[in-house]
């Protein structure tokens, strides 16, 4: 268990011998209070509301996923203009080759299918 130390109680010097320091308190407790604002009538008024947007619970609901979306996209390496135009023509080819295999592969089938049943 961890000991405490003990508070001691500071002194203030004055003229007439040394006080404790909460004395000096005291005296800072004396000091007047600022007056309290006056109210006319004796009934207190409630602020007039500002004139609300009719579509503010809006901002509550909007979601935070568009502010997330703008910060990742600012972290994106985009690509040059080379590099894109190098990509488009690697996806042009690769998506030709795939359709010719594919084109021939159905014809094969049909052609099999045609001699074995007809």
């Amino acid at each position: 268990m961890a000991r405490t130390q003990r508070r001691r109680t500071a002194t203030v010097p004055s003229a007439s011998g040394e006080q404790p320091a909460d004395s000096a308190r005291r005296v800072r407790e004396n000091l007047p209070r600022p007056a309290a604002t006056p109210v006319s009538s004796g009934i207190a008024r409630p602020e007039q509301r500002k004139s609300r947007n009719p579509f503010g619970f809006l901002k509550r609901i909007q979601p935070r996923f568009v502010g997330d979306i703008i910060a990742e996209l600012r972290k994106v390496t985009w690509p040059t203009f080379s590099e894109t135009r190098y990509l488009t023509i690697v996806v042009a080819i690769v998506s030709l080759v795939m359709a010719l295999f594919l084109g021939a592969l159905d014809l094969g089938f049909g052609w099999v299918i045609e001699r074995i049943f007809f």
